[in-house]
This record gives C-alpha cells, sequence and structure tokens, in this order.
C-alpha cells in the first residue's frame, strides 16, 4: 500500500483488518446460510452474533482510519476516494447482517427441494465479495490488476442473478408450495441475499472510477 500511504503503516495495517473483516463478514455469512438450511438454529445464532461483532470491529477501524486520512494523508482526491471506498464497504457488510437478521426474525420454511439453490446462492455471493476485496486490495497495491478482480466481480454477480431468478421461478411454478404468502416469502429472502452481490457490483463500478482518477 506504499503506493497510496507512503510510510503511514499504521494506516496501511488497519486498512488491511478492515478488508479481512469485509471479507469475514461473506464467509460468516455463508456458514450461516448453510447451518439455517440444515435447520442448526444454534450454530445459526452464534454466526448472528459474530457477524454483528465483525460490525461492530469494522465500525472502529474505519473511523480510526478516518482520523488518519485527514490527519495524514496529503493527496486530498485520493483522500476522499479512500474515505468513500471503506463507507460502501461498510454497507456491504450492513446488508449481509440484515440478511441474517430477517432469517432470525422472520425464520422462513425452505422446501428441501430449492435448499441447493439457496446455498449456491451463498457461495457465489462469498466469491463475489471475496473478488471485490481483492480488487480494492490491489486499488491500493498494484493497480494494474484492479480489471481483472473486477470482472471476476461481475461475473459470479451475474451468478447471484441467475440463481435468484431460477429460485423465483421455481417457488412460483411449483405446485409443491400452497400459499401465495409463502411463494412471496421466498422470493423476498432471494432478493434480499441476491441485494449483497448488488451491494459488491456498486462498490466495484465505484472503484472502477477511482482508478480512472488515479491514472489521470
Amino acid at each position: 500500500m506504499i503506493t497510496i500511504f507512503g510510510k503511514i503503516a499504521k494506516m496501511e495495517r488497519d486498512v488491511k483488518s478492515y478488508l479481512y473483516h469485509v471479507q469475514r463478514s461473506a464467509l460468516i455469512y455463508e456458514e450461516a446460510i448453510q447451518e439455517y438450511l440444515n435447520d442448526d438454529m444454534a450454530r445459526f445464532d452464534i454466526r448472528l452474533d459474530e457477524i454483528g461483532k465483525t460490525e461492530t470491529e469494522a465500525i472502529r477501524l474505519r473511523r480510526k482510519i478516518r482520523d488518519k486520512l485527514y490527519q495524514h494523508m496529503l493527496i486530498p482526491e485520493v483522500r476522499g476516494d479512500v474515505w468513500e471506498l471503506l463507507e460502501s464497504l461498510a454497507k456491504l457488510i450492513d446488508v449481509t447482517k440484515k440478511s441474517l437478521e430477517n432469517y432470525s426474525f422472520e425464520k422462513p420454511v425452505i422446501p428441501e427441494f430449492i435448499k441447493p439453490d439457496f446455498m449456491n446462492m451463498s457461495e457465489y455471493i462469498t466469491k463475489t465479495v471475496d473478488e471485490l476485496v481483492n480488487a480494492v486490495s490491489a486499488y491500493f497495491t498494484n493497480i494494474t490488476v484492479v480489471t481483472d478482480y473486477s470482472n471476476k466481480v461481475l461475473f459470479y454477480e451475474h451468478e447471484v442473478d441467475k440463481v435468484e431468478d431460477t429460485i423465483k421461478k421455481v417457488v412460483f411454478s411449483t405446485d409443491k408450495i400452497e400459499t401465495l404468502a409463502e411463494r412471496i416469502q421466498l422470493r423476498y429472502f432471494a432478493e434480499k441475499m441476491a441485494l449483497i452481490s448488488d451491494v459488491a457490483e456498486s462498490v466495484c463500478e465505484k472503484l472502477s472510477v477511482f482508478v480512472i482518477r488515479r491514472e489521470l
């Protein structure tokens, strides 16, 4: 991260730690969804607590980074881009946590025949976030490979969308789901899961703009 942060080693460490928490939130999410689908609510509740603590620590780190950015960073334009990027990543953690909270509050019944689709979606979400973290890290360390990672973000986000569409088509066409309310609820949860990758895509688009600014 020397290219942006110079010799501000503490800021570099804090940013790395912040990105780790973004990535961890997605890993926790995938595990939580798997445990929910396996009816292991005790483990699911542990994951929900973990993602809350992850968000809290990310907030603390973001505030530390903000203070260092405005105290030490000499390039105002880059400083603003870095801060906007970190705030966008905060939204990613937030929508991930809220998706799990919705599972906890409503406890939707996921039919066995579409559980694999929900699991596949959570796996693609994790891959989307992983590649986004790689892209953001590259923005600080090796800007020439940001596009490579960004393309992977877009690929996995599209895979999430495809699974989301499959779930919607199935729940509104099958006769195995009895009520309209159940169909609507399953569609809602698929949409809220897909929102995580949508936010990741949005962050990736911002990142592309920031890369162009640095290259000018």
